[in-house]
């Protein structure tokens, strides 16, 4: 009896940030492309049916499952939020959409999620991911055009 070996190709490692990331990009588009908005993070319906924003992100008084809109940082966190109850999950996500718009001109094969950053840097991030969104002339397919880049860009598959 003959064996054929067959080559493998080496398994690449992508760190949990990549991964969580990837997951979460993934939900967000799907959140943005159900409906996205502007100058507030959700939109929400409740019960009775009338559309109501949320001025401000006030995760205890958010009914995660009445939300059908939201901004790319409020489309980041309701992805999150469906994927895993812990905050923090988003953070790479968030990470990878502000490098992808304000490290353009990072060298070829640099990571495109970065390491973990400190909660003031974090929160400047989702201030410019938030004026981004929020300026006049922008579009919800830009906002989901944002999106995919970014998931193409932490992909294994766009790593090779």
């Amino acid at each position: 009896m003959s064996t054929t070996v067959v080559p493998q190709r080496p398994l690449e490692i992508r760190p949990p940030r990549h991964e969580s990331a990837l997951l979460v990009l993934s939900a967000t588009r799907t959140v943005i492309s159900r409906g996205w908005t502007q100058h507030t993070w959700y939109v929400t319906r409740p019960p009775a049916g009338r559309r109501r924003l949320s001025e401000l992100f006030l995760p205890a008084r958010l009914d995660r499952s009445q939300v059908v809109g939201a901004c790319l940082v409020g489309g980041v966190l309701q992805g999150a939020w469906q994927l895993s109850p812990r905050p923090e999950y988003a953070y790479p996500a968030i990470d990878a959409l502000w490098r992808t718009l304000f490290e353009a001109g990072a060298a070829a094969g640099a990571d495109p999620v970065g390491p973990p950053v400190s909660p003031v840097v974090r929160a400047a991030r989702v201030r410019d991911l938030t004026t981004w969104n929020d300026r006049p002339y922008r579009t919800q397919d830009e906002v989901v055009r944002l999106v995919e880049l970014t998931a193409a860009r932490v992909s294994p598959v766009s790593a090779r």
